[in-house]
């Protein structure tokens, strides 16, 4: 047995003694006997506490099939060496079935270093990180089903869509209300903004914006359809780290509900579930469970996906997702930043003058037509024509594009990718913003409603600038 292979065993040996809290002395004598065995030293368990459960199970898994199914029969005895199966044991196991037997669906243990309080260890989450049509119509039209299996284990489903509909159908002003007392730093615009992120949200956009970006699930950035629930947690070295079971699903999700129901229930010893049956009433909002958690996630300040908007109303620019108005901006940069949104979808611009010829004066007519759309930008800013700043001259352009780039990245901690927003220049010499144009909204004077910039009338003006 290779030394890999020998702590990988350990880490798992270890996480099922450990796992009910309780330490039988029939699994230390068990353990001691499996030592011997496989000669396992002090020194692997040293490196085993080093490994993740995750990484433990995904060694096991790479060894030749027999070996597995050995493997997996030396767990299954040392879970009833205490002639005694918890639930926390009882789910380990479950995790190591489904990743360790040959007939199971593609499953594998994810193991994040996440606060306890962003998930709760009775629930059963749908995972994707795109839309799969059927899949989603087979849970759908079973919803009812899953849920009602899942219970008999004292587990709540927890599909997005049916969360996000509790949202859609509370009455708007009651929702404005918790929002508001739920989120009291957050500004009016802020709320709203927060309440159009809860109603719009699907299960691929929570995968990737929120699992993703802000807790780290790594794996989650690309997942097929899939069950993801908490198994458990393990010390890692000096982390302590969360694990989670991800099942992959095809389009009969209630027969992998079933499977997974008898699997846990044929395993746990407990003769009691507790089961919640909390439920909205009316008039009311079921601050509970996953309801609470989508709140929270959402408003978690880290690393979040948003865009820019430019906000013409409150003449601000602003990112909604984080509630962040770019307040260190004056009307010239805030000009030269949306003459970048508006550039780069072309190419952006090069401010280097040629050597001579005809270049000079092709040159000369595009930092005409750059100076004219700058001025009319300047203007939607409420700025006077006379005052308009001659930013083909580089020791003006160059302190608004520096002031640029440190108003932007001062909320880095909060942006995933905050250097999409900056203006940068390549190796040719072009200023251009990296942002894909779906990054970018704007607010029209009069309207309390996110649009399309590229759609504006304003846009429409400075593609007419020839």
């Amino acid at each position: 047995m290779k030394a890999n292979e020998r702590r990988a065993l350990t880490r798992i040996l270890i996480d099922l003694i450990k796992a009910d809290k309780v330490i039988d002395s029939r699994e230390m004598e068990l353990y001691a006997e499996l030592k011997q065995q496989f000669g396992i030293t002090r020194e692997d368990e040293g490196e085993a506490f080093m490994l993740t459960l995750g990484e433990a199970i995904s060694t096991i898994c790479a060894l030749p099939q027999a070996e597995v199914r050995d493997y997996l029969g030396t767990f299954e005895k040392m879970t009833l060496s205490d002639s005694f199966c918890a639930r926390e044991e009882a789910l380990l196991m479950l995790a190591l079935r489904y990743c360790l037997d040959p007939h199971m669906p593609q499953s594998d243990v994810l193991s994040v270093e996440v606060d306890d309080v962003w998930f709760d260890d009775r629930q059963v989450l749908y995972v994707e990180s795109y839309f799969d049509e059927e899949v989603n119509a087979a849970v759908a039209g079973s919803l009812r089903q899953i849920q009602r299996e899942l219970k008999l284990c004292g587990l709540d489903f927890v599909y997005l869509p049916e969360v996000v509909n509790h949202y859609l159908t509370t009455p708007a002003p009651l929702m404005e209300d918790v929002a508001m007392l739920l989120s009291p730093t957050l500004s009016q615009s802020g709320v709203r903004d927060l309440l159009s992120q809860l109603k719009n949200i699907s299960t691929d956009k929570f995968c990737i914006e929120q699992l993703h970006h802000k807790l780290g699930f790594e794996e989650l950035a690309q997942t097929d359809p899939a069950l993801l629930m908490r198994i458990g947690q393990t010390r890692v070295g000096d982390r302590v780290v969360t694990n989670f079971l991800r099942i992959s699903l095809d389009t009969d999700p209630l027969r992998e509900v079933e499977r997974l129901t008898d699997l846990f229930l044929s395993a746990c010893s407990n003769d009691r579930v507790v089961i919640s049956h909390k439920r909205d009433a009316e008039g009311s909002f079921l601050y509970n469970g996953f309801y609470r958690q989508l709140f929270e996630i959402i408003l978690l300040k880290r690393a979040v996906t948003t865009k820019l908007r430019v906000d013409f109303r409150n003449m601000t620019l602003v990112f909604p997702g984080i509630d962040a108005v770019l307040s260190g901006l004056h009307r010239k940069e805030k000009t030269m930043y949306v003459l970048m949104i508006f550039e780069s979808q072309k190419g952006g611009i090069n401010f280097t003058p040629p050597r001579g010829g005809a270049d000079a004066h092709r040159y000369e007519r595009r930092m005409e037509q750059v100076k004219r759309r700058f001025a009319r930008i300047y203007r939607a800013f409420e700025g006077t024509t006379e005052r308009v700043p001659d930013i083909t001259r580089q020791d003006i352009r160059n302190p608004i594009l520096a002031n640029i780039k440190r108003e932007v990245m001062r909320h880095e901690s909060n942006i995933y990718k905050p250097e999409r927003f900056v203006v940068q220049r390549d190796r040719d010499g072009y200023y251009a913003i990296p942002a894909i144009s779906e990054a970018f909204e704007c607010v029209l004077p009069g309207s309390d409603e996110a649009c399309d910039i590229f759609a504006t009338p304003l846009f429409a003006e400075l593609a007419a600038i020839k």
